[in-house]
This record gives C-alpha cells, sequence and structure tokens, in this order.
C-alpha cells in the first residue's frame, strides 16, 4: 500500500513539474550589429566581439547574431549561430534593423531550437545584459513582451536597446517599423494598439556607449 502511494506521488510530481516547465517561457537572444559603420569598424568588431563571448560565457541560451554590412566575426560555438549580409541603406537605422532581424529570421525558421523556443530577446549587440539569466528565469512567464524600462509616455517612446516579445509577434512588429519609421515610436503604439501583456524589465549595469550620441546609459 505505501508502495501504491508512493508512486502515485511520484507520478503528481512529474506531472506538476512537467505543467510547470510548460508554462515556463522557452527563451533564445537575437543580438543586431553592425560593423563598418563610419570610420568605427575595429573598435566595433572587438566591442561586437567581447559582447558575444560575454553572452556565451555567462549565459545558457542559445544566441543567433545578425551582422548587417557583411563582416564575419569568425566566432564559433555550439551556442551560436552567426548570419552576415550586406543591408541596402534604409532611410533610417531602425529600419535598417527590422529589416535585419527579418532576415534572419526568414533563415532560422526551420531551426528546431527557433520553433521550440516561445519567445526572443532582441538585444543591441553592443550591450550585454549582466543577470539576465536570472531576470528571465524570475519574471512573470507567458506574457506577450517585456520591456526595457527607459520610456516617455508624452512622446510615446519606449526604448528598444532591449525587448523580449513573443516570437508569433514579432515578425508583425519589424513589419511596421520597415514600413513607417522609428522602432521606439512604432513600439510604444504595437503594445497599446494591441493591448499586449507586458512588464518591465531592468534596470542592467552598463558602461558602453550608444552608436550614435555617444551616451552612456549607466541604468540601460
Amino acid at each position: 500500500m505505501r508502495l501504491f502511494y508512493k508512486r502515485k506521488q511520484q507520478k503528481q510530481n512529474k506531472q506538476n513539474q512537467n505543467k510547470e516547465n510548460q508554462n515556463k517561457n522557452k527563451w533564445i537572444i537575437l543580438l543586431t550589429i553592425a560593423v563598418n559603420v563610419n570610420d568605427e569598424s575595429e573598435y566595433r568588431k572587438n566591442l561586437y566581439k567581447r559582447q558575444i563571448l560575454n553572452w556565451l560565457r555567462y549565459t545558457n541560451y542559445y544566441i543567433y547574431v545578425i551582422e548587417s554590412t557583411g563582416v564575419d566575426l569568425n566566432i564559433t560555438h555550439e551556442r551560436l549561430k552567426f548570419v552576415s549580409f550586406e543591408l541596402p541603406k534604409l532611410a533610417s537605422s531602425s529600419q535598417g534593423e527590422a529589416a535585419s532581424i527579418l532576415h534572419i529570421l526568414n533563415i532560422i525558421k526551420n531551426d528546431t531550437l527557433y520553433i521550440d523556443c516561445t519567445h526572443i530577446l532582441k538585444v543591441t549587440g553592443r550591450y550585454f545584459l549582466h543577470n539576465i539569466n536570472g531576470v528571465l528565469n524570475n519574471c512573470v512567464p507567458d506574457l506577450d513582451v517585456y520591456i526595457q524600462h527607459h520610456h516617455h509616455h508624452s512622446i510615446e517612446w519606449q526604448n528598444t536597446e532591449y525587448f523580449g516579445i513573443r516570437k508569433m509577434l514579432l515578425e508583425n512588429f519589424l513589419l511596421t517599423v520597415v514600413n513607417e519609421g522609428l522602432m521606439e515610436h512604432k513600439f510604444y503604439e504595437f503594445i497599446i494598439k494591441n493591448k499586449l501583456k507586458f512588464i518591465r524589465i531592468g534596470p542592467f549595469v552598463n558602461n558602453v556607449e550608444r552608436g550614435g550620441d555617444k551616451l552612456i546609459i549607466r541604468q540601460l
């Protein structure tokens, strides 16, 4: 009789564990980089290499990297897929980043890891988010978006140095950016218009300057 109840309890525990695992997000990381920009090629190359290695060393996620100026950083790892192509010049960097992500999504759409994931964390490749493992493992699961804490309601602006998004929503969002303009405005609009469920994550300690105005956002 005791053996019967022990086995029954073990079965129940396994079912509970399976249910818990089903409710958790399955993340992959998508880094966007562009090496040959202005006269910063060497600086960018070294920065991107360092940050990609940080993602591989300090997280257990699979890392996809899309490089949009035709440069290969020659990093190989079992948890890394690096894609490089030359992106035609578009009206804004936002449109270029969106087009780059759409390009790699088309390439990886049949990858098992991509098919199995539920959410994608897009990060501008110059940044590494310290303790992102702990943040994603402990945040509320099964939401539509996980957004950066920097935002400005008055101008309908949501920062996009990083954001997490349900996989099935990403392509539709990116198409609005490619067709209509700034990612920060379109992301704010996309969240509101579609009544998406979200939480804010971060901030993350940062000492790397932005690509445009060279501002360092200490609490990214």
